[in-house]
């Protein structure tokens, strides 16, 4: 079955900004994880996902190949400019097999890749390990610094969700992945 997906959470509410000063600040929360997102992918140009240079290279998958790093060229400009990770966003990958074997499906689908359809998975990816930033300007108002839970970690995206909903077999088949990724 299509499955619809929801979120609501944030540091303050899971009373993660009270852990950050043992966990060497901020920035550094979560330093060493690699959180994989499945969802509906994530557009890699987000700031909360930028290279602030606090983070060490990630290390290669379990089987030591490189990581997929699969975000497609950047829509919004007019430059061929296809996304390259960095030490923050590692990794990025689809996994639609089924939800694109529906031709309706498949037809809607802006992005074939694990770039984010429907901007869900960007926000759950920054919420839970997006970057520290001074500043977020949303819609022209700045509203303030912000963080994910573990701004310190990196980020492998496995876009199981298309634009519209997600199938358990896609999610099944990204676990499998990320398992392997290590």
């Amino acid at each position: 079955t299509l499955a619809k997906p929801l979120t609501d959470a944030s540091t303050t509410f899971i009373g993660a900004n009270g852990l950050y000063p043992a966990l060497g600040g901020k920035p550094n929360a979560g330093k060493g994880v690699i959180f994989g997102v499945l969802d509906s992918g994530a557009w890699p140009e987000h700031p909360s996902f930028a290279d602030q240079g606090n983070l060490a290279a990630p290390p290669r998958k379990a089987d030591g190949t490189p990581r997929t790093c699969n975000f497609g060229d950047n829509p919004l400009t007019p430059a061929s400019d296809v996304y390259a990770c960095n030490n923050k966003l590692i990794g990025g990958a689809p996994f639609l097999a089924t939800y694109l074997s529906n031709p309706a499906r498949a037809a809607a689908e802006p992005y074939r890749t694990a770039r984010d359809s429907s901007g869900h998975g960007t926000h759950t990816g920054s919420t839970a390990a997006g970057n520290a930033l001074n500043s977020a300007v949303v819609l022209g108002v700045d509203r303030g610094p912000l963080n994910g839970v573990a701004p310190g970690a990196w980020v492998s995206v496995y876009k199981v969700c298309g634009i519209q909903g997600c199938f358990s077999s896609d999610s099944a088949a990204a676990v499998e992945q990320a398992i392997l990724d290590g």
